[in-house]
């Protein structure tokens, strides 16, 4: 059976920066496809009734979903909402799943302020963010190399991306937790996080030596 990816961006990004993590899942045999929903438009919680939208056209036997940023976030609230979810892991690329230090600094900048508004509700804010009680293996890659959004804010109270704390990225439901030298957005543009996502998908863990779990 051919096994189906689904690829969410992060906010204030669209499908085009998933391609080369896309493309380098595809070359390692999954059948990838993406989602596209609007971070300035529209609440999580509303995009994650798009994405289910989304996942329900797919109609696939079973569906992996990766999600960078506020798209890991959007699956959160898609699990919350839906439950007629296809079977599948979860992995997600530095989602500030206990909320964005950075986000909170600048959302009250001018024209920031407009980018962000609808997605710091249960989401960037920290606040009202969905428990994990559907029971899949979650796994989450976090970047450890300060190069990004957080930079004009000075510096980030501890180790980051550059723009999302290594302790946002943690979760006490979460199977799995990993940490790569590379910065936010790099975490798209990494052979070492494709590979990475590739075992999580395959096994349900990020160890090369995972055996696969049934």
């Amino acid at each position: 059976m051919q096994t189906h990816l689904l690829l969410i961006h992060g906010v204030l990004m669209n499908p085009l920066e998933m391609r080369f993590l896309g493309h380098q899942l595809k070359k390692a045999g999954f059948q990838v496809h993406y989602a596209f929903y609007h971070s300035v438009l529209k609440t999580p919680a509303q995009n994650a009734r798009a994405l289910h939208h989304k996942i329900l056209k797919l109609n696939l036997p079973n569906l992996h979903l990766v999600g960078h940023s506020l798209g890991g976030l959007i699956i959160m609230h898609l699990f919350e909402q839906f439950a007629e979810i296809p079977p599948g892991r979860v992995v997600m690329l530095g989602s500030p799943v206990n909320g964005s230090w950075v986000a909170q600094k600048i959302r009250k900048w001018p024209i920031i302020s407009l980018l962000l508004a609808q997605s710091m509700p249960g989401a960037l804010s920290g606040e009202n963010i969905p428990e994990w009680s559907c029971g899949r293996d979650w796994g989450m890659i976090a970047g450890t190399r300060n190069q990004g959004l957080g930079m004009i804010t000075g510096s980030l109270p501890g180790e980051s991306d550059g723009s999302v704390l290594v302790k946002e990225t943690q979760h006490p439901k979460q199977t799995a937790h990993i940490t790569v030298n590379t910065s936010h957005t790099g975490l798209l543009f990494s052979k070492e996080v494709a590979h990475l996502c590739q075992n999580f998908i395959n096994t349900g863990d990020f160890s090369e030596s995972a055996q696969a779990k049934t």
